[in-house]
């Protein structure tokens, strides 16, 4: 974990555009239209080029969303003729789009394959049809397997399914039921969240009236226990809070995110990191676009990273991590030990047994990561 600030290799790129938008989401998605996505990514090739001389050759490049894979094959086609004029990519990067079942078909997965892109990440989150149209998604079981399945056809070897546990009304048995039918597809790569209710979602306002009904916080926890111990059990390195990977698969784009290394953030309501300067992009699509048919880069707002700020973020994103922070490259990067500005702080985690230090590093203890929380709030 060594981070000179000059340095950027890494792009998260945002594409807002979903069919609809889920009762649990709290991202900043809006409904595609085909002009105005036509638009956006006109924009989005300026802000390609104001950024352009700004990288190092690209190790991972992440083409999130909302969802990437509502655009036409023709469509991404174009974005990543667009990325790849204004940008070096190394032979070996991480090249990630996100994309939602239901809206892949053979062609647009043949454009991704024929463009580099070498990671996909199919958002499932339940294995039966009913959850999913509680959660206001789109797809049916049917249709995620069917896009899975091209996928494989299409030859992508590094796939990521994501899942969401603690769902209004989800029993243990249901929980069950989507993580060990998700095993036997034999992803590689598993992110399995509890669910997180947000102020401006519908679910917020069903949780608010009495509406939604979540299961108890034991449960959520025998939910939590229940996927550390399956997963590990079938061969998947729990390497995050949330993660899971089959060897050589960890998500190298997030690793930059918990590892708290630059970033450039291109699209609508985006986030980067550069230079010790973080950045959010403006969130609506057209003061977003006004503002780079102007040639200005579209930040809303920046906030300088130095001193304990950059120290404190440093700590509590590496504590993600099943490994912790290496005290070494804390060293290194801050020019003093740990202890010096934390000393008290970790002290009483350490005696509440939710930190564990080694000889080499500062980690969660298996009870921390169900409490990770508390322990992040007392650094912000």
């Amino acid at each position: 974990m060594n981070y000179p600030h000059k340095t950027v290799s890494s792009i998260y790129l945002h594409i807002p555009f979903c069919a609809t938008k889920c009762y649990y989401c709290a991202f900043n998605t809006y409904t595609f239209h085909k002009e105005e996505a036509k638009a956006y990514l006109h924009a989005l090739r300026t802000e390609m080029e104001l950024y352009a001389s700004e990288t190092d050759p690209l190790q991972t490049l992440f083409i999130g969303g909302g969802t990437p894979s509502i655009l036409s094959a023709n469509a991404l086609a174009q974005l990543f003729t667009d990325i790849h004029q204004h940008f070096q990519i190394t032979p070996n990067a991480e090249i990630t789009v996100e994309c939602n079942p239901g809206t892949v078909d053979a062609e647009k997965l043949k454009v991704m394959r024929d463009n580099g892109v070498n990671r996909l990440s199919f958002g499932l989150q339940a294995m039966q049809d009913e959850t999913l149209k509680q959660l206001g998604r789109i797809h049916t079981v049917a249709e995620f397997l069917q896009s899975y399945r091209l996928a494989r056809e299409a030859n992508f070897e590094n796939i990521n399914i994501d899942l969401i546990f603690a769902l209004p009304e989800q029993t243990m048995e249901a929980w069950h039921h989507t993580l060990n039918e998700t095993i036997s597809l034999e992803p590689d790569h598993i992110s399995a969240y509890n669910l997180v209710i947000e102020e401006t979602t519908p679910f917020y306002e069903w949780w608010q009236a009495g509406d939604l009904h979540l299961p108890t916080d034991d449960t959520e926890a025998d939910m939590f226990q229940y996927t550390i111990d399956t997963l590990t059990s079938h061969g998947y390195a729990h390497y995050e809070i949330c993660n899971f990977a089959k060897p050589n698969r960890l998500a190298r784009h997030n690793l930059v995110y918990w590892n708290n290394q630059p970033c450039i953030g291109l699209g609508v309501g985006a986030c980067g990191y550069i230079k010790g300067m973080r950045y959010t992009n403006i969130r609506g699509i057209a003061p977003y676009i006004n503002k780079l048919s102007q040639r200005h880069k579209p930040i809303a707002d920046t906030e300088r990273m130095t001193g304990h700020a950059e120290k404190a973020e440093t700590l509590m994103l590496a504590l993600r991590k099943r490994e912790g922070i290496s005290l070494d490259a804390y060293r290194n990067r801050f020019g003093e030990d740990i202890e010096t500005a934390f000393g008290s702080i970790l002290k009483k985690w350490i005696d509440l047994q939710l930190i564990e230090q080694t000889a080499s590093h500062l980690r969660l203890t298996p009870r921390g990561l169900f409490l990770a929380n508390e322990v992040f709030v007392e650094l912000m």
